[in-house]
């Protein structure tokens, strides 16, 4: 087993605490932040134990656990909505421009193929994750929603024993056809060998004029101090807890690895781009500054480059 195998398995194998954790902050905002919702993800609840409910229904669990407790993940929680509603804007402007396949890498809660049933007909969902993940997962569509939805098809993926590719093609996955990828939440917690390599089964098996967005760490040094002890903390806390976060990047070193796998960048968007696309003079959300949003396509190889 390489080290990128043994990073992300040992990643996915802790998906569900995150998914559920992630999926809270989203119902949160829906449920305790004033109109115009930044991310409207109205099954975000039915994702959730009985634990998470409780937190994301009532103001006192809320104060407590969300603010409190786990206090040093605040500053994260608008990234959460914020790179999920970049995310789905993205999608549907390729979905809209023909793309009909849409794979979510590590996609623990997310709920796009419950929320939008009108574009059932024109994408169909690939849910990649651990077994165990997403076990949970349709027990709590089947109760939500009565059936799984017939554009939706789960990819498990335990990377100790299977290739992310070879899963993709059983489950039905056209190489041949773009497709739109969203990877979130996830870059930060891998090596650089893990993540190129990810990436280098990505291009193996998509058709050119693929996408993909994810999130990113920047490096430290282009944080205020303000923030880096902010991400210091958070980096910290993780780590107790058995998820040390191992890889950033300025935009830069970013878009010359992205290059050498073959991708090319259609934007970067900073925290100062998400205030100016999604916030307006709010104050009740402040873009994380420590994470930044990415999308790229994969454009075919040069000659030289085969």
């Amino acid at each position: 087993m390489t080290n990128s195998e043994s990073t992300t398995r040992s990643r996915s194998k802790d998906t569900s605490k995150t998914a559920v954790l992630v999926a809270t902050v989203r119902a949160v905002h829906l449920r305790w932040h004033d109109p115009p919702h930044i991310f409207e993800d109205t099954f975000a609840m039915h994702m959730l134990t009985p634990f998470w409910h409780a937190v994301a229904k009532y103001r006192l669990f809320k104060w407590l656990v969300g603010d409190v407790i786990l206090g040093v993940y605040r500053p994260v929680y608008p990234a959460i909505v914020l790179r999920s509603r970049y995310t789905e804007d993205q999608l549907v402007d390729a979905i809209d421009s023909g793309t009909k396949q849409y794979v979510i890498l590590g996609a623990g809660h997310d709920t796009f193929a419950l929320r939008r049933m009108d574009l059932a007909g024109k994408v169909r969902v690939f849910e990649v994750d651990h077994p165990a993940t997403q076990d949970v997962k349709k027990q709590r569509i089947l109760k939500a929603n009565g059936s799984i939805p017939d554009n939706l098809t789960f990819v498990p993926v335990d990377f100790e024993v299977d290739r992310l590719d070879e899963e993709l093609e059983k489950a039905g996955f056209d190489s041949q056809i773009p497709a739109f990828y969203s990877w979130l939440g996830v870059t930060y917690y891998l090596t650089p060998e893990a993540i190129r390599d990810t990436l280098d089964r990505l291009a193996a098996t998509s058709a050119p004029g693929s996408r993909i967005v994810f999130d990113f760490k920047i490096a430290k040094h282009m944080m205020s101090t303000e923030w880096r002890t902010l991400c210091e903390k958070m980096e910290a806390f993780v780590a107790r807890r058995g998820e040390p976060m191992l890889t950033d990047f300025t935009p830069q070193s970013l878009g010359d690895m992205m290059a050498r796998h073959g991708y090319t960048e259609v934007e970067m968007i900073p925290p100062e781009e998400q205030r100016r696309r999604y916030l307006g003079e709010r104050t009740d959300i402040e873009p994380t500054a420590f994470f930044h949003f990415a999308h790229f396509s994969l454009e075919p190889q040069s000659q030289e480059e085969e």
